[in-house]
């Protein structure tokens, strides 16, 4: 009869150190670049910015949010706990859609109250758009859109910030109309 022939066994704990090693460096290493990146940026007196294709000028002392803007698609600033986010986007259609969708997800979906009607607006240049407030317990805010349907553009503006000082919350909003005032639209996109 036959006997088995019996395995040698191998050396693993070689491999996996280096498996294990190769990890805690990968993870290490994101972990120490999440920490040298800033999540904010001071931005530069009054150069304009462009997302998509409008451009403002920020107001002074604001910043931006490195971590939530996306390139082309959003930008989100930053003063003393108030938010002035700016998104783009393709639109083939009217103006009541993305209003609608935005009025619901605002109601719905953040549990605020829309103020008053919808009530149109026009910036210095020309740009034509409607407008709301809204607010709850903790939080108030006033959202901008602006649709361009002959090049097919959707601006969305969105600002707010706490309730707990009015003070602030008026300079942050006049801040907010400034940078809405100076926007326009022919960014190249």
């Amino acid at each position: 009869m036959l006997e088995p022939t019996r395995r040698i066994p191998y050396r693993t704990w070689p491999a996996s150190l280096a498996i294990v090693a190769s990890i805690a460096a990968y993870v290490g290493g994101l972990q120490l670049w999440d920490r040298r990146t800033p999540a904010m940026r001071a931005l530069p007196a009054e150069q304009m910015l462009s997302v998509g294709q409008a451009r403002f000028v920020p107001a002074p002392e604001w910043r931006l949010d490195v971590a939530r803007s996306r390139a082309g698609q959003s930008l989100v600033l930053i003063k003393s706990g108030h938010t002035f986010s700016v998104r783009t986007a393709r639109w083939i259609g009217g103006p009541e859609g993305p209003l609608d969708r935005q009025q619901r997800m605002i109601e719905y979906g953040e549990r605020l109250r829309i103020e008053g009607q919808v009530t149109d607006f026009y910036t210095d240049w020309g740009l034509q758009g409607i407008t709301f407030a809204y607010y709850g317990p903790k939080l108030s805010g006033r959202f901008w859109q602006m649709v361009d349907p002959a090049r097919q553009s959707l601006v969305q503006v969105d600002f707010y910030g706490p309730n707990d000082d009015a003070l602030a919350a008026s300079a942050a909003l006049d801040d907010a109309r400034r940078m809405l005032a100076s926007m326009d639209l022919e960014a190249s996109s």
